[in-house]
């Protein structure tokens, strides 16, 4: 796989997003209990280990997709036993098998890093912005902007950028990811990399139109 390919894939074939969940980042964490409100202060709570979307507002949708983005992109080939967790609790059914058997042909496949994990590579990821572009009780689809970034002692850094289209469902107190896909549309590249000379563009920047950017830290 090429470099580019391969950070890509981190994230699963059809699957890929983002947040620095893997140093400990909560979006919208709080108290256990749902949140009143459009608040993401109580947005998230921790189930298993995992964070948990269990407000059904708009604010509570925008963090528990941010949260299940970040979680599903930073664990499906550095840790399998959190990824596992996470699709056990968030997925629905028919996307949580998809998305194992898919993390686990990728593992079987990019042996490269595979062992670069084994031998220290760590991969990271952030949320540049988001749109909520539809919510009603019990439905919502975002479209995030993310990148991914990949290092370690046997690997030249890397990075990748990509939007991210996704559907949550509500139910038994919470959004579930229903869908989730890469959009084929280029991705503003905020740095001097230059993918196929459309990503600089002000024209790729357009579909940014609307989104709002996260902020870091816990809350509560």
């Amino acid at each position: 796989m090429t470099a580019q390919a391969r950070t890509i894939a981190f994230a699963t074939a059809a699957i890929f997003a983002v947040l620095l969940l893997g140093a400990g980042v909560l979006i919208g964490r709080g108290s256990v209990t749902p949140a009143q409100g459009n608040s993401t202060t109580n947005a998230i709570a921790l189930v298993n280990g995992v964070p948990v979307g269990v407000a059904d507002t708009p604010a509570g949708a925008i963090a528990a997709d941010d949260n299940y983005l970040a979680t599903e992109a930073q664990t499906d080939e550095q840790d399998p036993k959190v990824f596992a967790t996470l699709v056990a609790t968030v997925f629905t059914p028919a996307t949580g098998q998809l998305s194992l058997r898919q993390a686990a042909q990728l593992r079987s496949s990019d042996t490269t890093l595979t062992s670069a994990y084994s031998a220290g590579a760590r991969a990271i990821a952030v949320v540049g912005a988001r749109r909520l572009d539809s919510y009603s009780p019990q439905r919502a689809t975002l479209t995030t902007w993310v990148g991914a970034f990949l290092w370690g002692p046997t690997l030249a850094p890397e990075q990748t950028w990509n939007l991210i289209n996704s559907t949550l469902v509500w139910r038994d107190s919470r959004w579930l990811l229903a869908q989730l896909h890469v959009d084929t549309t280029p991705a503003p590249v905020p740095s001097i990399v230059y993918v196929d000379g459309d990503n600089n563009t002000a024209t790729a920047f357009n579909a940014l139109n609307g989104m709002t950017a996260p902020f870091y830290g816990t809350g509560g």
